[in-house]
């Protein structure tokens, strides 16, 4: 496939599905496609398999749905271990939960500093699956991760003065320094 800096991702991913000569699309076309992206675009214009999948469905391909969702759901474990190490996931106490917290905000600066649009926004659907896994526990802790959660994705600009803010409020006080 040639190289050109004017095609469009949308352009790369139909020619890479019809070069395959396939009709169907599985994890063997995905991993294709997702090659010729990271060449033409670099890794961060790597679109995910799901995404891919949804794209040339509509275009007429014919999914292997299983195959899908197991690479879909392998590329995003990697990429959530790209940003976290599975003990910095593994928090049962407040200061767990801070460390994480900061961390996301350090990265959250990184990316802006950097400029890293799409890191950024990686980093932030990461957040929104870490959101979604803790919405289900039902704790306190959990429902006042969600909250910082949040207030994150709604600003990240604010999140780190505002983390600071909660943990020096009556309430959070009560129910985690006492």
């Amino acid at each position: 496939m040639t190289k050109a800096s004017n095609r469009t991702k949308l352009e790369v991913i139909l020619d890479t599905w019809k070069e395959t000569g396939s009709t169907t699309l599985g994890a063997s076309e995905i991993a294709l496609i997702q090659q010729q992206l990271g060449e033409i675009f670099g890794v961060n214009g790597v679109e995910s398999p799901a995404s891919i999948a949804r794209l040339l469905a509509d275009e007429g391909a014919v999914l292997r749905h299983p195959e899908i969702l197991q690479v879909d759901s392998d590329w995003r474990a990697a990429r959530l271990n790209s940003f976290f190490e599975a003990a910095d996931l593994d928090f049962r106490t407040i200061d767990q939960a801070l460390e994480l917290a900061l961390k996301i905000s350090e990265l959250t600066t990184q990316c802006r500093v950097e400029d890293d649009e799409l890191r950024f926004q990686d980093l932030m659907e990461t957040v929104r699956v870490i959101k979604s896994g803790l919405m289900a526990a039902g704790t306190d802790l959990s429902k006042e991760v969600v909250q910082w959660f949040t207030v994150l994705l709604q600003n990240p600009a604010i999140f780190g003065d505002w983390l600071q803010l909660r943990q020096n409020s009556p309430e959070f006080q009560r129910k985690f320094r006492s």
